[in-house]
């Protein structure tokens, strides 16, 4: 008996389904696209909770005829192409002919539609792939597509999907990528009965970015117009100003179509070598136009990802129209804010905030100088003694020390015993590197590596304890984000809050930052919250590594830096504090903090001993 079977068409439709429907975001996607190749020039684009429940699409573009109804929704129908060779000179958004039937198996679908020929449109209902009803009746030209209670009958799907907020946040990509593409189409798209963005549908990219992610990037970038070999490039590039700490900020477009492609990003990449920071990515939207026979888009369902012909030759042109860009422009910051725009944006704080706070006088120097000479016998001896603390009290900043001094008992509670000696502090190198002696040993302290590993552990133990301090600030910080920016950290307000930043919606494209965290060092606040939104962006992090990442930024913020000059307090203050570290050995980047060479060794090297 055979046991091979061909499936019925609803199991086919099914598994279809499941290649080009992942989420409602593709869902927009294919309807959008169609209604792009039906010739509209206005879509609107209505979504609620995430499009799991209700998904409407208008245009007003050619319409389907009501003999054709029935037809758009069987699978691989279309009028896209017509034979095997339309495939090498796709023009189209779409040409399979999955998109409808995939998204009537999973959903319940209601299309209203008419052509400009016709005086009356039609109706037709479908709900998991089964036609109810077909009618005549009144309608605009163009079409009207409503998508309701996707996976309805597929709950094992259904339960894969993310929250209604992140699922939102994927379509209003979709449609941002969907508005960059098509300039010379107005969209508006609605989330949750608000209107999230509006374009005119001029023709002008960079009034549809100026709708998208708001006057500060538009105000930092750069036309992008470039004739290479085998491809025409438009757009516009960022300056290093707005270079984010993820490719978030990177879109591109080929031939119209938005598509993931690892060639473009790492030419244009590359054409910002010596230009960014480590760790930071550029913001471009790049269209590129060539030769549909040069590339192929059907090697995924989604139609995103692509092939070219010549990878190299695409590579030479991008990287030669980014690097032309940057070179003939105007990049040198241009500061337009008067002195009290400035200013407003310093946070007001109630208290002085330093890395290490000491009084500088000459009675430090002093002090400084003499214990300088002290050897590991004379600090084991004589440092620890109460009346030195007295001495030092008296000449030191009270209010440092007594925060210093909790810190470490904090550090001795939790690990009683040091995993390093104590160390007698001979100077400082190059002010980058603290030279130490202990009983048998010299010790070499990469300062700020050190004070990054005291502060990492810090802020980790207050984010487990939730006790991340924030102080108000007297005058909002009002940050202007990108659209799916505001969702992102609208979503996540809580996350923020443990953190330590107080945040309300501001309207439009805007938040506005109402407290801030604690942290040592006067770190730019409004750098350092776009630094933790590009954390959250960055989807190639897991959410384990994300609170990590976030926590060694307000390190690194809060830690001394190369160059920074220290006397001889806060290095041993600094060393202490290492030497009661559950972890004192590397930076939170896994770079050593400490190093250390033998008396056996050095008398060595110095020929002393054989």
């Amino acid at each position: 008996m055979s046991n091979i079977k061909v499936l019925d068409e609803k199991t086919i439709n099914k598994i279809a389904a499941g290649e080009v429907v992942e989420r409602p975001a593709s869902i927009i996607k294919e309807l959008v696209e169609n209604s792009i190749d039906s010739g509209a020039d206005e879509i609107d684009v209505e979504v609620k909770n995430g499009g799991i429940t209700y998904i409407k699409v208008c245009d007003n573009g050619s319409g389907i005829h009501y003999d054709d109804l029935e037809t758009a929704f069987l699978r691989h129908a279309t009028s896209k192409i017509r034979t095997e060779d339309d495939l090498n000179t796709i023009v189209t958004l779409g040409f399979r002919g999955e998109a409808l039937a995939s998204i009537a198996a999973v959903s319940k679908v209601e299309m209203i539609s008419k052509t400009k020929e016709n005086d009356i449109g039609a109706k037709i209902l479908i709900e998991g792939g089964k036609i109810l009803s077909k009618e005549y009746c009144g309608s605009p030209t163009g079409t009207i597509i409503t998508v309701q209670d996707v996976f309805f009958n597929t709950p094992a799907r259904l339960k894969f999907l993310k929250s209604q907020r992140t699922e939102g946040m994927y379509i209003t990509e979709t449609m941002q990528n969907l508005a960059m593409s098509h300039t010379d189409i107005s969209f508006k798209y609605r989330l949750n009965d608000k209107l999230i963005f509006a374009t005119r549908g001029d023709g002008d990219l960079k009034s549809v970015l100026l709708s998208i992610y708001g006057r500060e990037i538009v105000n930092n970038i750069i036309k992008l117009e470039h004739s290479g070999n085998i491809a025409k490039i438009k757009g516009y590039i960022g300056n290093s100003s707005i270079a984010k700490g993820s490719r978030s900020g990177q879109s591109v477009f080929v031939n119209r179509r938005y598509i993931k492609n690892k060639v473009v990003a790492a030419a244009a990449e590359a054409a910002y070598k010596s230009m960014l920071t480590i760790n930071k990515y550029p913001f471009f939207v790049i269209e590129m136009f060539l030769n549909p026979e040069l590339v192929d888009v059907n090697v995924h369902p989604s139609k995103s990802e692509i092939k070219f012909q010549d990878d190299n030759a695409v590579f030479k042109d991008v990287y030669n129209g980014v690097k032309n860009a940057l070179l003939s422009a105007d990049i040198i910051p241009d500061i337009k804010e008067s002195k009290s725009e400035i200013i407003k944006d310093i946070p007001k704080i109630n208290y002085e905030q330093q890395k290490m706070i000491f009084d500088d006088s000459k009675k430090i120097e002093e002090e400084t100088e003499k214990n300088y000479n002290y050897s590991y016998k004379e600090i084991e001896k004589n440092f620890y003694d109460e009346k030195n603390k007295e001495i030092l009290k008296e000449i030191l900043n009270e209010e440092v020390i007594e925060e210093n001094n909790k810190y470490n008992a904090q550090n001795i509670k939790n690990q009683k015993e040091p995993k390093i000696e104590p160390l007698a502090i001979i100077g400082q190198m190059n002010f980058t590197y603290i030279i130490a002696e202990g009983k048998n040993d010299l010790y070499i302290i990469d300062q700020h590596a050190a004070h990054e590993r005291i502060y990492y552990e810090k802020y980790l133990r207050e984010y487990n304890d939730s006790k991340i301090h924030s102080q108000n600030i007297a005058v909002p910080i009002i940050m202007n984000l990108s659209i799916n920016e505001k969702q992102l950290v609208l979503e996540n307000v809580d996350f923020f809050n443990k953190f330590g930043y107080q945040l309300e919606d501001f309207g439009g494209n805007s938040i506005s930052i109402r407290a801030v965290p604690v942290i040592y060092g006067n770190p730019n606040f409004k750098e350092l919250f776009n630094e933790i939104v590009s954390i959250l962006n960055n989807r190639e992090n897991q959410r384990i590594n994300i609170i990590d990442r976030i926590l060694f930024t307000l390190s690194c913020k809060s830690a001394v830096k190369s160059g920074d000059k220290l006397n001889y307090k806060e290095m041993h203050e600094l060393v202490e504090n290492l030497r009661y570290c559950e972890s004192p050995f590397t930076c939170p980047h896994g770079r050593p903090t400490i190093i250390k060479m033998t008396f056996n060794e050095l008398e060595k090297r110095f020929k002393r001993i054989q």
